[in-house]
């Protein structure tokens, strides 16, 4: 009797410390799903120390600032930029700045504890250390990229479109192969310079340019026949007609995602944000809000 009580004692110390290390039902540790509870804010706070400026959030993005992504006009003597497709990031208008704002209170941040910092795009997601806690310049979540910094999760799920205006030859054409004559352009060290590159593989080379303005008016002086921007933003007065849009590169879906410098303790802190703003419906809402597109313009084959 005595031996079969030791055993059963024996045998409940081991089911008790077992039950205190099993994983999660999702695969985890007990300690990961109380990590998974905790809110953008207190991982913010967290993390506070990395901020790259005291209680302050540190936005970079470009300047100019294009529709629909920011919107509203700068104010005198401001540093953005202002025009007719352009917009003062401080400004909670379009579908970034907007993103911006909601992803900093969730992450505990008042508005006026954000900061907006300008860069040049190939600048936001290059090797080093950052003078920002991250960049949000519509930038694609790509291996390449994602050597020299670290991404968030991905906060919007994007395509590439082609532009023209009234004569070009590339209106009407519903193939990548009848692209391939024609002179098409985009931004440098873009996703939209890389699908000229990859997938229509022009038989004379893409036009690449500083920044979209640029491009813009060559295709107005008729240097170009086309201009490849990202799906959302073809369809607010660049030009005359959205020729079609591009299959994904590689079969995979583009994404934009936050630029972070490499190993920065603030992307887990965002990526709780953003799942708390996808899982409620936010990042739905802000899409249908600040962004119009056709989705009947005809992919090209």
């Amino acid at each position: 009797m005595r031996r079969w009580i030791l055993a059963l004692a024996a045998m409940t110390l081991l089911a008790v410390a077992c039950a205190e290390e099993a994983p999660s039902a999702d695969g985890g540790s007990p300690s990961s799903s109380a990590e998974e509870n905790q809110t953008a804010a207190e991982c913010t706070d967290e993390y506070k120390a990395d901020l790259f400026a005291p209680d302050i959030l540190t936005i970079a993005t470009g300047n100019p600032a294009y529709e629909p992504w920011y919107g509203g006009k700068s104010e005198a003597g401001s540093e953005w930029k202002s025009g007719d497709f352009t917009g003062d990031p401080h400004s909670g208008e379009g579908y970034e700045s907007a993103f911006a704002y909601a992803l900093a209170e969730e992450m505990g941040f008042s508005a006026d504890q954000v900061n907006w910092l300008a860069v040049t795009f190939n600048k936001s997601f290059a090797p080093g250390p950052k003078d920002f806690d991250f960049a949000m310049q519509q930038i694609s979540i790509l291996p390449k990229r994602e050597k020299a910094v670290d991404f968030s999760a991905g906060y919007f799920d994007v395509n590439q479109a082609l532009i023209a205006n009234e004569g070009s030859p590339a209106i009407g054409v519903t193939t990548l192969a009848g692209l391939k004559d024609l002179k098409l352009g985009a931004p440098i060290g873009t996703t939209s310079l890389q699908v000229i590159e990859e997938l229509v593989q022009p038989t004379q080379e893409a036009a690449a340019y500083d920044d979209l303005d640029l491009a813009l008016k060559d295709l107005k002086n008729g240097q170009l026949d086309g201009v490849v921007v990202d799906f959302p933003t073809a369809f607010y007065g660049y030009a005359d007609v959205v020729v079609g849009q591009f299959p994904d590169l590689g079969g995979e879906q583009e994404q934009f995602g936050l630029a972070f410098e490499t190993d920065s303790s603030l992307v887990e802190c965002a990526n709780i944000a953003i799942e708390a703003m996808r899982d409620d419906g936010r990042l739905d809402d802000l899409k249908s809000e600040w962004l119009e597109v056709d989705t009947s313009v005809p992919v090209f084959s």
